[in-house]
Order: C-alpha cells, then sequence, then structure tokens
C-alpha cells in the first residue's frame, strides 16, 4: 500500500486514501512568515501562531515556504527518500522543497504543521511504528480525506 504524503520539502503524502497533500498547501496568499502574522487563518492572510502550531489550510504563502524549509530541514534527506513499512508496504516519500510549496489543501484541512514534521521524523525512525493508526502518524492519515 502506498502513501503519498505531500509535505513540504521533499515529501509526499502517503496514499492512503486520497492524501492529505499534507505539505500544507493553502490555497490563500498572504504576506505572513513565521507562523507570527497578524491575521487569523483560513482568510489567506496568514496563520497568527507559531508556525508548527498552524493548520496547513492557514498558512499564506510566505508560511508555506516556511513550513516546507523547515520540514525539509527537519528531515534532513533527499528528495526520493521512502520510509517504508515492510511489514505491509506501505511508504512515506520525500519530495522535494518546490512540490511542498505547490501542494494545496482544503480550507477544511486539520493537520497541523507539527504534526506533519513529527510524522515525517517519526516515519524516519521506525515507518512501521510512525503508519499505525495509534502512531505518530494514524491521526495525519485518517484526516486527510478532509484535506484533498
Amino acid at each position: 500500500m502506498r502513501i503519498t504524503l505531500l509535505s513540504l520539502l521533499a515529501l509526499s503524502f502517503i496514499s492512503f486514501q486520497p492524501a492529505c497533500g499534507d505539505d500544507g498547501g493553502d490555497t490563500n496568499s498572504g504576506t505572513e512568515s513565521d507562523g507570527d502574522g497578524d491575521s487569523n487563518g483560513g482568510g489567506g492572510e496568514g496563520c497568527d501562531k507559531t508556525i508548527t502550531e498552524c493548520p496547513l489550510a492557514d498558512l499564506s504563502e510566505e508560511q508555506q515556504v516556511t513550513y516546507c524549509e523547515t520540514l525539509a530541514a527537519a528531515i534532513d534527506d533527499e528528495p526520493g527518500t521512502q520510509y517504508t513499512c515492510e511489514a505491509d508496504g506501505t511508504f512515506l516519500t520525500v519530495n522535494t522543497t518546490d512540490a511542498c510549496i505547490a501542494n494545496e489543501v482544503s480550507a477544511d484541512c486539520p493537520i497541523t504543521v507539527g504534526e506533519l514534521i513529527d510524522c515525517y521524523k517519526a516515519a524516519k525512525m521506525d515507518a512501521c511504528a510512525a503508519f499505525a493508526e495509534d502512531g505518530v502518524c494514524g491521526p495525519i492519515f485518517s484526516q486527510s480525506a478532509s484535506c484533498v
């Protein structure tokens, strides 16, 4: 089973179901830079929380770039790298930062930047444990349908 988590940096969202393009794409445009924006989320102005607390749907264009660069730095693996659970064949692929930046999610996507970063870091350490229903990525996968 393939999971493609499109996440900033060079990541792909695990396509468990129609993946949430978890890469915090947003259909908004704004000028916030590091999660400390002065607007509320969802309005195209960005998120006024720290970047890791921001839902992907609330990111401004600048915050989307920050998110993708932060994810890339946190993962520190080349695009194309796969974190695979050999037991069931599920995997998460690292995409490019540009692919992450270009990714868009629906306005209903509740997944936060921090949750995605934590998922990738956990998958890098132990993909099977991370991808389990009660693993770090489990809640992300269960919410992914609302992100497409």
